[in-house]
C-alpha cells in the first residue's frame, strides 16, 4: 500500500449495499434507499462489467483491498468499488517496476466515456499520482492514449517513466515561458516534444502544454471544457476520442506540466503518448 497521501474529496462520500461474493462492480442502493438515506449512487459503468475481451479488465474487476489478486494496490475510497482503482502491472512476465497501470474498478471503456466528464467522476490522474512511490525509477509520468490507438478498451493510465529526450524539451519549453500557469491559455500554448517509435528512431510532435499547480482536478473535463469544446467549433474532428495527454512533474519550476495532443485539430500532433513514455 503506498504511502502517498490523498487529498480529501467532498463527492467522493458515497454509501454502497451490501457487496456480493464475486462482485463486479458497486452496487448502488436503490433509488428509494438514496431519497431517504441522502446517499450518493454508485458511479456508473461505460461499458458492459461482464465483458471479458479486456485482459486489464479482467484483472481488476474481481480485485478487492483485501484480495488483491496480483494487483500492486487496490483502494476503495470509503469502501465503494464504484470509485476505485487498481494499480495493475503493465506486463505479464517478468513483472516490471517501471511499467505499472492505473485502473478504474467499474468498468470505463476510455477516455470517450462521457461520464468521466460528471462532476461526481473519480479524479484518476490524481489517483495515479497518488501512486507515484510504487513506480521504482526517477522522472514518473502517468499517460493516457486515444480511443484511436489503444489495444484496450478499459480506460487504464500509464504509471512509468518520461523519455529522456522529451524531459529536455518540456524543461526548455518551460524555461523559455511557453508552458502558461492560466489554463485558458493551454490551448493555444503548443511546443514540440521529442519522442521515439517502435525502432527506437527519435521525432518530434506538437503538444498543447498547461503548468498546472494541483492535481486534485478532473483532468477529462479540463481537457473537454479548454480543448475539446472550442476546437470543435473550427476542427469537425475534434473530440475527446481522438486525445491523448501526459502529465509529469514541472522540474523547472512548481507544480506539473500537462500536455495534450491529438491528429485532428491543425498541429502535427499525436494520438498515442507511448512515444514520450520510457518502459524499459
Amino acid at each position: 500500500m503506498t504511502t502517498a497521501l490523498r487529498p480529501a474529496r467532498l463527492h467522493r462520500f458515497a454509501v454502497i449495499a451490501t457487496l456480493a461474493a464475486a462482485p463486479v462492480v458497486g452496487l448502488a442502493l436503490s433509488p428509494m434507499a438514496q431519497a431517504s438515506t441522502g446517499a450518493t449512487p454508485a458511479f456508473s459503468p461505460c461499458g458492459n462489467p461482464k465483458d471479458t475481451t479486456s485482459h486489464i479488465w479482467n484483472g481488476v474487476k474481481h480485485a478487492t483491498p483485501m484480495l488483491k489478486l496480483g494487483n500492486r494496490d487496490v483502494v476503495f475510497p470509503n469502501k465503494d468499488r464504484s470509485l476505485g482503482y487498481a494499480v495493475h502491472d503493465g506486463q505479464a512476465k517478468p513483472r516490471s517496476d517501471v511499467n505499472l497501470l492505473v485502473v478504474p474498478t467499474v468498468r470505463e471503456h476510455g477516455i470517450e466515456c462521457d461520464n468521466l466528464l460528471d462532476a461526481a467522476a473519480p479524479h484518476y490522474f490524481n489517483d495515479a499520482y497518488s501512486e507515484v512511490s510504487l513506480m521504482k525509477g526517477p522522472d514518473w509520468a502517468l499517460g493516457i492514449n486515444s480511443k484511436d490507438e489503444r489495444d484496450q478498451d478499459q480506460l487504464h493510465i500509464h504509471l512509468t517513466r518520461l523519455y529522456g529526450p522529451a524531459r529536455a524539451d518540456i524543461d526548455r519549453a518551460v524555461k523559455e515561458n511557453k508552458v502558461p500557469r492560466n489554463e485558458h491559455d493551454w490551448q493555444k500554448s503548443v511546443i514540440e516534444v521529442t519522442g521515439h517509435d517502435q525502432h527506437g528512431n527519435d521525432n518530434k510532435h506538437a503538444y498543447r502544454a498547461w503548468n498546472t499547480d494541483s492535481m486534485d482536478y478532473n483532468f477529462f473535463a479540463k481537457l473537454n471544457d479548454d480543448i475539446v469544446k472550442p476546437l470543435k467549433k473550427s476542427h469537425s474532428g475534434a473530440g475527446m476520442e481522438h486525445e491523448t495527454m501526459l502529465i509529469t512533474q514541472n522540474k523547472q519550476g512548481t507544480g506539473f506540466v500537462v500536455l495534450e495532443s491529438d491528429r485532428n485539430t491543425g498541429i502535427h500532433g499525436v494520438a498515442n503518448i507511448e512515444p514520450l513514455l520510457n518502459k524499459g
